[in-house]
């Protein structure tokens, strides 16, 4: 197998690197359109990874600079495309992997994503 390589990229946007981290956006990013986030598990409907990878973009579509307030899971739910219920069976599933850190409060949640940055950094690092 051919050994390939990706150039670190400098100029990264202010609102991508609020959203991940420089290490998860070193060697560029690609936008992904919110309507197919919307559609994204049903276009994939007999894998249950599909409603986690949509719960997730959710949560990273939502984050921003001094972001006046957490969104709640309803809203959440409605970006990804999911039922309330698949959206918190997803976010469980995110949270037992360790990806997620999830704090609730009355009507509004806040989800620290640093346990994915930390595995997206292993995954890479590793030889193929």
């Amino acid at each position: 197998m051919e050994n390939f390589y990706r150039p670190l990229v400098r100029n990264i946007p202010t609102q991508a690197l609020e959203k991940w981290s420089f290490g998860a956006l070193s060697e560029g990013f690609v936008p992904f359109p919110k309507k197919l986030l919307r559609c994204l598990h049903r276009l994939y409907p007999d894998v249950e990874a599909m409603k986690d990878i949509a719960a997730l973009l959710a949560i990273v579509d939502f984050k921003r600079a001094q972001q006046p307030r957490a969104p709640s899971p309803d809203y959440l739910a409605f970006i990804a495309g999911l039922e309330r219920s698949e959206f918190e069976t997803a976010l469980q599933r995110l949270e037992n992997k360790g990806y997620v850190k999830v704090t609730r409060n009355a009507d509004s949640i806040d989800v620290a994503l640093g346990g994915l940055l930390d595995a997206i950094e292993r995954e890479t690092s590793r030889s193929p």
